[in-house]
């Protein structure tokens, strides 16, 4: 217990006034693009890269009231990493956003005078935040750039296409990306070719009667700036709104389709929003049997693509996920981390957390992850590592997987197969075989074995009781949290998988698809921060473990070599999940929230081990000119929920 509440309070104090002095005083602008233009950008790409129209109705790469700013340092005293890396990925850890440079361009601070706050370059300017019109500002700005996306990804999208499922061959080449479309920056081509970029939608997840908050209108404020105006259209940022109920005629009516979107989303948003219900799916996925999006999470996601072809990539978003860094850095370094991955041992990489104080430096702890699955796979601990599909054998009918067929052996292959390759579907926490461990949902599987299925009732939502011996020769893989980023081919996967019945609950789909399909499936190790204080030898018990347990007391019994959070003891058993409490990326997480109104120094409630509980945070909080703010490197957040400015608690 008194690990459990060690409480770790460096984060809390990593102030602007613990930065160097000349650092401090001079916060500069933060624009970690390509260099785009420039004779080596030309040769690769064709059109030119042309500066787009911001929410102040000025050119962004003349308006610095549009820019993002840094302070180029840390803190001194900040915290390591607990889990992942920024080195990892490619992230820059060395500068901080506070909460001015963060998102002074979008509205925060709008009510305060400058001269108040140190250090603080303060836009002059101040938008009619609610007369913004972004979906208006994202297409102005992919028409000023069309030259650069091939003919068919130019125009703005339809808001509301057709729900008739499309013919076999008419999705399959919606779900094609053309040859004259690159599929990433960093695939090989040859000298002096050249292509049309890819272009990738985020989907940020909303629903009818979401209540937006300020803080959720300035952070996609964030992201539709970052993403999509700044990259000249590379992103395109879109509100996703289930409407709950299925009978509304949304598709049909134009007058129902603008009453519901007018009385659910707020003015600023309502043109980059689009409406879906789950109303299409029983026509399109009748043999699955069930279309609840709480389980068939990614059905929309399918609809989507096939009827928005001119994305290459989408990424899955969630409205309480939050960013303290820049989006696009974010973004562009998780992809191409991904790309980078050999195949070789991927799946066995991927189930496992790198965990610095227990695994020393990054390359270190692959090496050791390789020899440690070669050994266990030897000796029949685990089975043999991911080589090409896994197709399931006894599918009916059977499967036939998208992906490629390896094009050597395992064994003679020097990690060199997958390199350079885009990634068909990105997590941002590790992808896990449920089978040996007691999670809840890891039975939640319709149709691998015809007509069976779990069936909900009024009386039984979840369906608790449902199982059956044969599940447990399905390999699969679960992943935690559905910010999650898909590419053609993988929604085209899952798509046919959904046309003859098959799924599984959505945390656990799209990467058994990928596993059985032979997609390629990459977890990316982005920096976790804990708000715990615990001893490697702690954190290595709990997040690096695989045994048996004592079913009458939980005492780990029987190590099994190569299978990390696989057995009785996994971590996300719910019994234990208590430990992922002070993470900063987990959805059962109480410490995300708590450090991001700090940093915004909005009141949040602190309480030690013994301790009555305690206010801390909001005005006169930083100091007479804010000069106590806490200034952290880009931190991805969640969950990051009910965020009223002065409700302390969720």
């Amino acid at each position: 217990m008194f690990l459990t509440m060690c409480r770790d309070y460096r984060i809390y104090e990593s102030s602007h006034n613990k930065l160097n002095d000349t650092i401090a005083s001079d916060p500069i602008a933060y624009k970690p693009f390509p260099k785009y233009n420039t004779p080596d950008w030309k040769k690769k790409w064709h059109g030119e890269h042309v500066a787009c129209l911001g929410p102040r109705g000025r050119m962004l790469n003349e308006s610095t009231d549009d820019e993002v700013q840094v302070y180029k340092g840390i803190p001194e005293d900040f915290p390591p990493v607990y889990a992942g890396g920024y080195d990892v990925i490619g992230l820059d850890d060395d500068v901080c956003f506070d909460r001015y440079s963060r998102y002074g361009p979008y509205g925060y601070g709008d009510d305060e005078f400058p001269e108040e706050v140190k250090d603080w370059k303060a836009p002059e300017t101040v938008p009619e935040w609610p007369q913004v019109n972004w979906g208006a500002l994202q297409d102005d700005c992919l028409e000023r750039n069309k030259e650069r996306y091939r003919p068919k990804a130019r125009s703005p999208i339809v808001k509301i296409p057709s729900t008739v499922l499309p013919e076999p061959a008419v999705a399959s080449s919606a779900f094609a990306i053309p040859t004259d479309t690159s599929r990433s920056n960093l695939e090989n081509r040859d000298e002096g070719e050249k292509k049309y970029h890819h272009r990738t939608a985020i989907l940020i997840r909303a629903w009818t009667g979401y209540n937006y908050e300020e803080n959720d209108i300035t952070a996609i404020r964030a992201m539709v700036s970052e993403l999509s105006l700044q990259s000249g259209g590379e992103y395109q940022v879109y509100l996703y709104v289930h409407v709950k109920d299925r009978d509304a005629p949304i598709f049909d009516s134009q007058y129902e389709y603008d009453r519901i979107l007018k009385e659910n989303v707020p003015e600023e948003l309502r043109d980059i929003a689009i409406l879906w219900s789950e109303s299409i799916f029983p026509k399109w996925y009748p043999k699955v049997m069930d279309w609840q999006v709480y389980w068939q999470q990614f059905m929309c996601l399918q609809w989507f693509s096939l009827t928005h072809p001119e994305f290459d990539y989408v990424w899955n978003w969630e409205t309480d996920a939050r960013y303290t860094g820049h989006h696009y850095h974010f973004f562009e370094k998780i992809s191409e981390f991904a790309d980078k991955q050999p195949r070789k041992l991927l799946w066995e990489r991927n189930k496992r957390y790198y965990l610095p104080s227990v695994h020393g430096d990054y390359q270190s702890f692959v090496e050791q992850t390789h020899k440690d699955v070669l050994n266990a796979s030897a000796n029949s601990l685990i089975p043999p590592p991911v080589w090409g599909p896994r197709p399931w054998k006894l599918a009916i009918p059977p499967q036939k997987p998208l992906g490629p067929t390896p094009p050597t052996t395992m064994e003679e292959d020097n990690f060199e197969w997958g390199v350079a390759e885009p990634a068909d579907f990105i997590t941002l926490l590790p992808m896990w075989d449920p089978r040996n461990t007691t999670w809840s949902y890891k039975d939640k599987i319709w149709n691998y074995l015809p007509h069976i299925r779990p069936i909900f009732t009024p009386e039984d939502g979840q369906a608790d009781w449902f199982t059956h011996p044969v599940f447990e020769q399905i390999d699969r893989r679960t992943f935690i949290n559905t910010v999650v980023r898909f590419s053609k081919k993988m929604l085209q996967a899952m798509h046919e998988e959904n046309l003859v019945g098959r799924s599984m609950q959505a945390e656990m789909w799209p990467s058994t698809v990928a596993l059985q399909h032979g997609l390629k499936a990459v977890y990316a190790p982005h920096p976790i921060f804990n708000d715990r204080h615990w001893p490697a030898a702690y954190t290595e018990a709990i997040f690096d473990t695989a045994s048996t347990v004592d079913e009458d007391t939980g005492e780990a019994l029987e190590p099994r070599q190569g299978a990390w959070t696989e057995e009785a003891d996994s971590p996300y058993n719910h019994d234990r999940e208590f430990n992922f409490q002070g993470w900063s990326w987990y959805y059962a997480s109480r410490f995300p929230r708590n450090l991001y109104r700090r940093w915004l120094n909005w009141p949040i409630v602190q309480q030690n081990w013994g301790e009555s509980e305690k206010i801390d945070g909001g005005p006169g909080s930083d100091g007479e000119l804010e000069q106590k703010r806490m200034c952290i490197p880009g931190m991805l957040l969640h969950p990051v929920k009910r965020m009223a400015k002065y409700k302390e608690k969720p």
